[in-house]
């Protein structure tokens, strides 16, 4: 199966599992744990699906979702320029906060467009400029 949201894309390939097996699923966030666990509980159509005669089989799947409904309606640059604007280009903020957050390539995407991983490294490099500069 593989789905594409913006610029990011997920290949899963296949596997097996038994009725009796729990799986648990760990990674960094932003590498499509959610999404994978969408497609197979049936809330999100793949783009495709490797061999046209497959199908994908119902799953009774129990997850919790991680909750991000972002209001702002533009870029994570004009959010941080409007939000923290004096300290998001501090040289010791972009190498303290920014570059480890890998939040540059973020800029110029729009907030409401982001998986929930990269909307929660936004928002810590938020929180992170608040406590260094008490803001």
């Amino acid at each position: 199966m593989t789905k594409t949201r913006g610029n990011f894309k997920v290949n899963e390939f296949e596997g097996e599992f038994t009725d009796s097996q729990i799986i648990v699923m760990l990674g960094e966030n932003g590498r499509g744990k959610t999404t994978f666990i969408r497609m197979l509980a049936g809330l999100l159509t793949p783009d495709s699906v490797e061999g046209s005669d497959v199908e994908i089989p119902e799953f009774n799947v129990s997850y919790k979702p991680q909750k991000s409904s972002p209001r702002f309606p533009d870029t994570v640059r004009l959010l941080l320029h409007q939000r923290i604007r004096d300290s998001y280009m501090h040289p010791q903020f972009v190498s303290d906060v920014m570059k480890p957050l890998l939040i540059e390539q973020l800029m110029d995407e729009e907030v409401a467009n982001l998986l929930v991983g990269e909307l929660q490294r936004v928002a810590l490099a938020w929180k992170a400029c608040r406590s260094l500069f008490n803001r």
